[in-house]
């Protein structure tokens, strides 16, 4: 550009360039995540299970820490993991799998006492499974089971608030210095009657080896969920009876069906429920 000075001549002012800025850098645009589904367990596989085993799932609503310890008939095949000796913490649920060939029973108390009320089962298969809950060694915690979301077995009432008196026996207090374990006075007794503290589940659970109106023969459903404790769902077998008076087809010597012969025949037992594997009768 020319400019004129004051003296009247002429010069060329030259204007600096302007700055050059740096370009804005371009604007961050977050790649799309990738989200990994969880994993889905088909046919409610746990704990190292496949699919096509049968899944036994437990809830503790007992509102205390409770003992699960395992045993397995001879020749039959344990859960996944052969799980040992397991506290269940309050509130707490967890998962057992158990391949085709499986038949045993979890002991389930305060303690680990061998006539703790006891899960029982056998499974051969998707369609051959069978679940039951046995007070025949004893009583400890109130435990119902479920199919399909229906109790199909078990009774939720607590036997200890009428107290374990003779023939049946206290034979332990537990943690929290309230009784933890009624041995049965009628084990020996096959076709009963109850004693009076475990006549009011007569039908619903097993009272003696054989109160077989508490178990429905063979389950389709490979999922079968036990609850521990009163605020678990009735079963309806015991809302059917007054308190402390059996169902008159607990007493009547029974007539089997052929799939209770079964159950007694997959779960190794002598006679028709014969419970020849419960704590009276095997080493432990």
């Amino acid at each position: 550009m020319v400019e004129e000075a004051e003296d009247g001549t002429l010069r060329i002012a030259v204007k600096p360039p302007a700055a050059v800025l740096p370009p804005a850098p371009a604007p961050f645009v977050a790649p799309n995540p990738v989200i990994t589904p969880a994993p889905v367990l088909a046919n409610n596989v746990v704990n190292g299970g496949v699919e096509g085993d049968l899944t036994i799932a437990i809830t503790n609503s007992y509102g205390q820490p409770l003992s699960l310890v395992f045993d397995v008939n001879a020749g039959s095949s344990a859960f996944r993991g052969s799980p040992g000796p397991t506290a269940l913490p309050a509130a707490a649920t967890t998962s057992y799998a158990a391949p085709s060939g499986w038949a045993g029973r979890i002991n389930v108390g305060k303690t680990d006492h061998v006539d703790n009320s006891k899960i029982e089962g056998s499974f051969y298969g998707a369609g051959n499974g069978d679940i039951d809950i046995s007070y025949v060694d004893g009583y400890s915690v109130p435990i119902t089971c479920s199919v399909g979301g229906k109790v199909v077995t078990g009774c939720n009432m607590e036997l200890f608030d009428q107290g374990c008196n003779a023939p049946d026996k206290l034979s332990e207090m537990g943690p929290d210095g309230k009784p933890a374990v009624c041995s049965n006075g009628a084990r020996a007794n096959n076709d009963g009657p109850p004693t009076p503290f475990f006549a009011p589940c007569a039908g619903a659970a097993y009272t003696f080896p054989n109160d077989n109106d508490a178990n429905i023969g063979m389950v389709t459903d490979t999922l079968m969920s036990c609850c521990i404790g009163t605020s678990c769902e009735a079963s309806p077998h015991q809302k059917a009876q007054k308190r402390g008076v059996p169902s008159p087809k607990a007493n009547a010597p029974s007539l089997l069906p052929r799939f209770h012969q079964r159950h007694a025949r997959l779960h190794g037992r002598s006679g028709v429920h014969g419970h020849s594997l419960h704590a009276h009768d095997r080493m432990h």
